[in-house]
């Protein structure tokens, strides 16, 4: 159960959040949802996949955090090893929360904290606001995170609805081989048909460009290299083991 507080600098004054919490199975995901918004940092750091649900047909962009159920191969002991974390993991313990009118529309958004999250303490970790009641720089970066999250789904129906149109979508089958002969399988997974992309008209073209996702595309094809460090990354944990 969630205890899911408003967030204020009064009654939450003294409130840390423990960010190298390995254990904390919010982070401990093999794959991870992310937004078209953040492609270009994501692209740096992990494979990005399209997936298509079993039973809803919906699609939405993964990141590929590990090659095994609750295996991230990104966290070490001190918490994130890489230069960026998708937006749904680093928002933490934080979520938007809104008042609704005399309509029943969602109005007047408002931070959230769940105070039953383990992360939540008052001994150690990033302090969420300053000795005066100032946002902590932490806030501030979960902040830049919620709003991803906020605007993201937009930008990812913008992404799919040109992807479709435009007949981009390819499956892809992603078969690896591990040094102890270990075989891991990605289902249900798809990513852009580069010569078909390659093809498109000057039209075409200037549609994707004109709503920001012509670059998308080509960092997801591109994020694919990132495998091999996925792999590298799974055969050093096996030898240690």
């Amino acid at each position: 159960m969630s205890n899911i507080a408003v967030l204020n600098n009064v009654d939450h004054a003294d409130i840390k959040i423990s960010v190298s919490d390995t254990n904390s199975t919010s982070d401990n995901v093999n794959r991870c949802q992310i937004y078209a918004s953040e492609i270009t940092e994501l692209q740096k750091e992990f494979p990005i996949l399209i997936y298509r649900g079993e039973e809803t047909e919906s699609l939405q962009l993964h990141a590929i955090l590990g090659l095994e159920k609750n295996e991230n191969l990104f966290l070490s002991a001190s918490g994130w090893t890489t230069r960026y974390v998708p937006a749904l993991l680093a928002r933490g313990p934080f979520s938007i929360g809104y008042s609704k009118n005399d309509n029943g529309e969602p109005t007047d958004p408002k931070i959230c904290l769940d105070m039953d999250d383990a992360r939540v303490n008052s001994n150690e970790g990033e302090a969420v606001f300053m000795p005066m009641g100032g946002e902590s720089q932490y806030l501030q970066y979960v902040k830049k995170a919620l709003q991803t999250i906020e605007t993201g789904a937009q930008y990812n129906h913008t992404l799919f609805t040109l992807i479709d149109e435009l007949d981009l979508l390819e499956p892809v089958s992603i078969q690896i081989k591990l040094s102890n002969v270990e075989q891991v399988n990605l289902n249900n997974y798809y990513t852009i048909n580069q010569q078909k992309l390659s093809a498109l008209e000057g039209d075409q073209l200037a549609k994707l460009n004109q709503y920001g996702i012509l670059s998308s595309l080509f960092f997801i094809l591109s994020s694919m290299g990132n495998f091999q460090r996925l792999i590298e990354l799974k055969n050093a944990k096996s030898a240690v083991l």
